[in-house]
């Protein structure tokens, strides 16, 4: 292993040199391109010039060539433009954005005359579907937008609620913190999260149990959230098995050329169910060379009620409430007008964290859960006509978390004394990682994207037990008490090094491909740890039937994974685009998963597996996307097939007897041990369409959504469970043509599963029922050129209904009045 390891170190540190050294030569040692006029006119649908519409160009990397203002004739001129393939989008309130295709050849300065129509319809751009910014209808990729202005509207309890309603996303867990985001019936570590396209993911939590906690990202940071559903390894790496998170912070303030800006900024949010609330307060700052910006924000939620229902005494929804605040600071230095340095740093702090209905008999909550990251970025760009963008960006983070479980028996006096243990573990996860990436335009047509990228987490754990046990040895029993300061999971690392490249190629301007290809080094690593054992009565022949050989005296896994996608995007017109992508996702098995050894949390005993192999999908997605300025929508059919699942079984020894761990004077305990056996095939139809009316001095608008599942077990050809059949999302919004005011009403709708498996109907008591729920909302948004009032209300649950998400234990919120405001000063 050291000597694979060597080589592997060794590949890295030649890859990356090469990586930045090509970079950096490519930018001083080719020519610059030749400079172009662009000039036109905007004008609306009777021939009337606008003035003052904001016009945009990007080129094929995504990289912001140029944004001015109409004067008060509607025309506009832009000197010295690079020659190039560019994306023009031109926005003015009260019309729909328009976005156009435009070479600039160099042979002579060129015009562009667009026509704005009365709407409230605009393209959506994602930096998560292509690693570069793109309009959503020139990817291939299924991608939802949640962008600031929704958010605002949304008045979310956490960023989980958001998952509510987008296509094909369902939600896990219940509580202001713990709630999580399910993708086309997957959800916890099968699921990347990413922050600043940076892992929140981590190689400790357990998949099936708690999974990655969105909630260490504060709702009121969040600038944009983009959905990429299906495939993303061949950019991300492992985890991307279902789909890809990508929660984008808020920033800087853009470069002031006219001397230094300062803004202020408050957002305030309060929830009437849990007598929730929170707030933040920002200060930022801009100049030529420099720009910043520093936010606080604390929050605390109580317990929340559950909806009303006949058979309900009391809707206080028992541990589950959560207190927390976040801090944030990031600087940004214009070096010059291409290149600019980023510092960024995050403190998320949560405490008191309940597991909603886990009391009584047994409680369960987090007594903290933080997070802190440290993080850099250089970028630049323009370096040549070639080398479009460069970018380095590296990060430092921390994960604790306490989980603590407190199991209290009653006492039956004289006979039974009672019982109870106290659980407390402590797991500390600190992740480095870093990411290079290169954007090349070879030619008008040939768009390449090339990068490496590294991380690596590293785990302590910590854990202490104390019980009281009857002894029932003499009468009437007494009560024993006993420490174990034992581990459940060593001291551990997983890491990867990957390099990937996607390429996108024009065939035509209405037919682009798009290929990607990336492969991963990875390294598990467990370290003899005290406190970290096998069962003493496990017998050396069992150890080897388990394959359990070195676990305690430390282990070296080294895995590769190779992984690609191709797709293809072709416009009928400018208003339709039919898409098709094939490709491959997988996640590697994480720490828990490989070397996870202790009694299970429903029973038995659990062995670690080291010779766990890489779930693996295979992902299908044919579409088309339609943008007007009065219609926008998309409809997508996906199926995906996944091999080498992960699933806890019963382990048995190699004469096909059963593994048990002996007690002597008590009955044994089954071993079990997580295996690759799993066969499974999801597939499902995803749409979603917004239609503009003019109604009323501004725009009624209906939309929403529709998600169908199916899920199947190849293994043993029944139903695949945690699978939502049929949602609907529908959703009417009236604003007046400047955007002031506005109204809403959404309605969600999700059918009863019915296809469940034999072994889960009989534990469910039956199918999963379904039910509908309203949510009605409105505002006030006051603008000026420096500064803007936003007022946002609501009623959540408008009817109290009693229900719960499926496949979720603890019920949903009740009724509840939502008020929310933001307050800046730019």
């Amino acid at each position: 292993f050291s000597k694979l390891e060597a080589s592997v170190n060794k590949h890295i540190r030649l890859a990356i040199f090469s990586f930045v050294v090509f970079g950096s030569m490519m930018g001083s040692a080719l020519a610059q391109a030749i400079q172009n006029n662009l000039s036109g006119y905007i004008s609306d649908t009777d021939g009337g010039r606008i003035a003052n519409a904001r016009i945009m160009a990007r080129n094929q990397a995504g990289v912001e060539q140029f944004s001015v203002q109409s004067d008060v004739a509607g025309n506009f001129s832009v000197d010295n433009l690079p020659a190039g393939k560019y994306r023009v989008t031109v926005e003015a309130e009260g019309f729909s954005s328009v976005s156009r295709d435009v070479v600039v050849d160099g042979t002579a300065n060129q015009s562009l005359d667009i026509v704005l129509s009365v709407g409230n319809i605009s393209e959506s751009v994602t930096v998560t579907a292509t690693r570069t910014e793109l309009t959503t209808m020139e990817t291939a990729v299924p991608v939802s937008i949640v962008g600031r202005e929704d958010l605002e509207r949304q008045n979310p309890n956490s960023i989980g609620d958001i998952f509510r309603n987008l296509p094909g996303t369902s939600t896990v867990n219940e509580g202001s913190f713990q709630v999580r985001p399910r993708i086309r019936g997957l959800d916890s570590n099968r699921v990347l999260i990413l922050v600043d396209g940076e892992r929140l993911n981590n190689a400790r939590t357990s998949t099936a149990n708690s999974g990655v906690e969105i909630g260490l990202v504060e709702v009121g940071q969040i600038q944009t959230l983009e959905v990429a559903r299906g495939a993303g390894s061949v950019l991300y790496g492992t985890d991307a098995l279902a789909g890809t998170v990508n929660i984008i912070t808020k920033d800087t303030p853009r470069r002031n050329e006219d001397g230094f800006r300062f803004g202020t900024a408050f957002n305030g949010f309060a929830s009437s169910n849990e007598d929730g609330r929170r707030g933040s307060f920002a200060v930022n700052g801009s100049s030529r060379l420099f720009a910043f910006r520093v936010s606080q924000s604390l929050e605390r939620f109580g317990n929340y009620s559950s909806g009303d229902a006949p058979f309900i005494a009391d809707p206080e929804v028992l541990n589950s409430q959560s207190h927390a605040g976040n801090t944030q600071a990031t600087a940004r230095f214009f070096l010059d007008d291409q290149n600019t340095l980023k510092f960024a740093y995050d403190r998320r702090r949560a405490s008191d964290i309940g597991s909603p209905t886990l009391v009584g008999v047994f409680n369960a909550f987090f007594p903290f859960s933080n997070r802190e990251k440290f993080s850099t970025r250089y970028e630049g760009t323009d370096f040549n006509k070639y080398l479009a963008r460069f970018s380095v960006s590296g990060y430092y983070q921390k994960q604790n978390r306490n989980f603590t479980n407190i199991l209290n028996v009653p006492a039956v006096l004289p006979f039974f004394p009672g019982q109870f243990q106290f659980s407390e573990t402590v797991t500390k996860t600190n992740t480095f990682g870093f990411d290079a990436q290169s954007n090349w335009l070879l030619g008008e047509r040939n768009f390449l994207t090339t990068g490496v990228s590294f991380f690596r987490d590293t785990n302590d754990d910590e854990r202490f037990i104390e019980r009281l046990t009857p002894n029932f040895a003499v009468f009437p029993p007494v009560l024993v008490r006993s420490e174990d300061r034992t581990k459940s999971v060593p001291d551990s690392s997983f890491g990867s090094f990957a390099a990937f490249a996607q390429d996108e190629f024009s065939v035509t301007n209405r037919l682009k491909f798009i290929g990607g290809v990336r492969i991963d080094f990875f390294r598990s690593k467990a370290e003899q740890t005290d406190g970290f054992s096998l069962p003493p009565s496990f017998t050396q022949s069992q150890i080897e039937d388990l394959g359990v050989q070195g676990l305690t005296s430390g282990l070296n896994i080294h895995q590769t994974a190779v992984t690609g996608d191709f797709g293809a995007v072709f416009k009928l017109n400018e208003r339709v685009s039919l898409t098709g992508r094939i490709g491959r996702s997988f996640r590697m098995p994480n720490l828990f998963e490989r070397f996870f050894t202790d009694a299970g949390s429903v029973g038995g005993f659990v062995v670690g597996n080291p010779d766990l192999k890489a779930e693996s999908g295979i992902n299908i997605d044919v579409g088309a996307k339609f943008q007007t300025s009065r219609f926008a929508g998309s409809v997508t059919y996906f199926t995906n097939t996944y091999t080498n699942f992960l699933s806890t079984v019963r382990a048995f020894d190699r004469n096909g007897d059963p593994i048990r761990i002996l007690r002597p004077g008590q009955s044994p305990i089954d071993v079990s041990q997580t295996v690759n056996i799993g066969k499974a095939r999801i597939q499902g139809i995803e749409a979603e369409m917004e239609y503009s009316i003019n109604f009323a001095g501004g725009f009624l608008t209906p939309g929403g959504s529709i998600s169908y599942l199916r899920g199947d077990n190849r293994e043993t050809d029944e139903p695949l469970d945690t699978i939502t059949p049929l949602k609907t999302v529908l959703n009417l919004r009236w604003q007046d043509r400047p955007n002031r005011y506005y109204g809403e009403w959404t309605t969600r709708i999700v059918n009863r599963q019915n296809r469940l498996s034999t072994v889960f109907l009989a534990s469910n008591g039956g199918p999963e029922p379904g039910f509908a729920v309203s949510d009605v909302r409105g505002g006030y948004n006051f603008r000026r050129e420096r500064y803007r009032l936003g007022i946002n209300v609501g009623i959540t649950n408008l009817f109290d209904r009693y229900y719960v998400e499926q496949f979720v234990l603890a019920p949903a919120r009740g009724r509840s009045f939502v008020f929310g405001t933001t307050w800046e000063i730019f």
